[in-house]
């Protein structure tokens, strides 16, 4: 299990902090860092985290004292809130954050032993079930597809193909770069244009640095420069398999 978490702070000191005690917990990705109120919102509400780290003495809109209020208008829009962990200077807003149902409550600056234990009982309380689903936005019109149902994705321009286990392209208005940092890590970069899902490769060539995808003609090319992702991808499939000859 992969969980995602949001940090919506403007100390890039406290922002280092958290990463740094992350890089201990490999199930745990990053999916996007705010510094405003307003930007924190889009990425929740974007990247659906399962851990929000807040600091909540960051200037909120509509001259709102604390961040506490964008809690309230996440409530708006999800049935089911990420688990929040509040920083701040003072112990002076613990009651709120209590009647705000957050994970925990951290003084800043933040304690490396105090964010591991943190983590450590988000990991053992949370109910936090990844959801599989893509959605892709263009004015007014939401497409809802399956990432266990995608082969590959492969750049046009400034734009994504996804390319479909039932043999249909889904384009969508993102760089490749965007979908490199927002997938589930069975999503593999191989190329400057190709990123591959693993469950689906069916065959390595490094003699030709060509892929071979299931359900599908299609053979992607690799790239020198991510020759050791594909390294990656030939270990863990390898490792996988009942017979190796």
């Amino acid at each position: 299990m992969e969980y995602p978490y949001v940090i919506i702070d403007q100390d890039p000191k406290s922002v280092s902090t958290i990463q740094l005690v992350f890089e201990n917990y490999s199930n745990f990705a990053c999916v996007g860092i705010a510094s405003t109120e307003e930007h924190g919102l889009d990425l929740i509400l974007e990247r659906m985290p399962a851990l929000v780290f807040l600091n909540i003495e960051m200037a909120g809109s509509q001259a709102q004292k604390t961040l506490f209020h964008l809690i309230d208008v996440l409530r708006n829009y999800m049935t089911k809130l990420p688990e929040f962990v509040v920083m701040a200077s003072t112990p002076d807003y613990a009651v709120e954050a209590i009647r705000n149902g957050v994970l925990d409550y951290i003084l800043r600056p933040s304690d490396f032993r105090l964010l591991r234990r943190t983590i450590l009982r988000f990991q053992k309380e949370s109910s936090f079930r990844q959801d599989n689903t893509l959605c892709f936005k263009s004015y007014g019109d939401y497409r809802f597809i399956n990432a266990d149902e995608v082969l590959y994705l492969k750049a046009d321009s400034n734009t994504t193909d996804f390319v479909m286990a039932n043999g249909s392209t889904v384009g969508a208005y993102k760089s490749l770069k965007y979908f490199q940092e927002s997938l589930p890590k069975h999503f593999v970069r191989i190329h400057n244009s190709y990123i591959v899902n693993t469950n689906y490769i069916s065959r390595i060539h490094f003699g030709k640095s060509r892929c071979d995808v299931q359900n599908s003609n299609s053979s992607i090319p690799f790239s020198k420069s991510y020759r050791e992702n594909v390294e990656f991808i030939k270990n863990l499939l390898s490792n996988k398999s009942f017979i190796s000859v």
